[in-house]
């Protein structure tokens, strides 16, 4: 199933291994959409990743299959049992293109950067 979700901005939280880029239109805290990407390389984790969104379905913990990254774009797609296949459109208002690609190649190291 193909997902298009489009936001405002994108943020980048590193603490250690812990790594989170969140996609949202700055209503977050009110329950607005919103897109959740976690993921922490300090385990052996099988290259689990944890997915969180406003649509159910979209949420649980999955080893993505494939991520490109462009300056405004993110393609992913995760799941087994029902995969999904994301595209989100973002601004970059606050986070840099450079450290939503790092932190994005921390979480899936075979992220596919375009520019």
């Amino acid at each position: 199933m193909k997902s298009f979700l489009e936001f405002k901005t994108v943020s980048v939280s590193i603490s250690g291994d812990y790594y989170q880029i969140m996609f949202d239109d700055g209503l977050y805290a009110e329950g607005g959409p919103y897109f959740l990407i976690q993921g922490e390389s300090e385990f052996e984790d099988d290259g689990i990743c944890y997915f969180e969104s406003h649509i159910e379905n979209l949420t649980g913990h999955y080893i993505p299959k494939s991520a490109s990254l462009s300056t405004n774009t993110l393609h992913i797609s995760y799941g087994e049992k029902q995969p999904q296949d994301v595209e989100i459109r973002f601004g970059l208002h606050e986070t840099d293109f450079h450290e939503l690609a790092s932190a994005l190649m921390e979480i899936i190291p075979e992220t596919r950067i375009e520019r």
